[in-house]
């Protein structure tokens, strides 16, 4: 973990440019997993050149959910941080970049009364646009995915607590944002 800090760090000081720039500074939320069953979101960022900024962010649904006597789930807790490149500039237009990320989870239940929890953590790599509405405020469109190791346990029911299954496995998600920002 420590090394990928490393090189998450290391790139960002060999993106930045020494020219000036002024400091600015984003908060915003993902519209899209608000959708996902109301997982509350934010997400700061910071430009650290006139082509490079850093983001930090967290993710949180605690809920379950019922319907006809059977219980889903998709709770999950997630921390991550990143860096982005913009071949113009912070906060306008085209951009690419990673992240590193962390993740607690307690999914099943949907399709089949199974639930599988555990914690899983890795690397994502992004793309998109970002449409600036007015001087503050930007629509942040972007695709891309993460991927990494998770520990897991599966049980037979959400609230059961019988044990079926455990053990660890890399895992590939697909990840996507339309995130409204405020920029000052």
């Amino acid at each position: 973990m420590r090394r990928a800090i490393g090189l998450v760090v290391l790139a960002v000081l060999l993106l930045a440019e020494t020219e000036g720039f002024g400091q600015r500074f984003t908060v915003g939320t993902n519209v899209v997993d608000i959708l996902t069953l109301g997982t509350v979101n934010i997400e700061g960022g910071a430009s650290v050149a006139r082509k490079v900024t850093v983001l930090a962010g967290g993710e949180l649904n605690p809920l379950s959910f019922s319907s006809d006597g059977s219980a889903f789930r998709a709770r999950q807790m997630s921390l991550w941080g990143g860096a982005r490149y913009w071949p113009w500039h912070a906060y306008s237009g085209w951009w690419t970049g990673g992240t590193l990320r962390w993740t607690v989870y307690n999914n099943g239940g949907f399709s089949d009364p199974s639930t599988e929890e555990g914690f899983a953590y890795g690397a994502g790599i992004y793309a998109g646009y970002s449409v600036m509405l007015t001087d503050r405020w930007n629509i942040d469109i972007g695709a891309g995915g993460w991927g990494g190791w998770k520990t897991y346990t599966v049980y037979a029911c959400p609230t059961c607590g019988r044990i079926t299954g455990e053990g660890g496995k890399t895992f590939l998600l697909p990840d996507a944002r339309v995130a409204v920002q405020y920029v000052f």
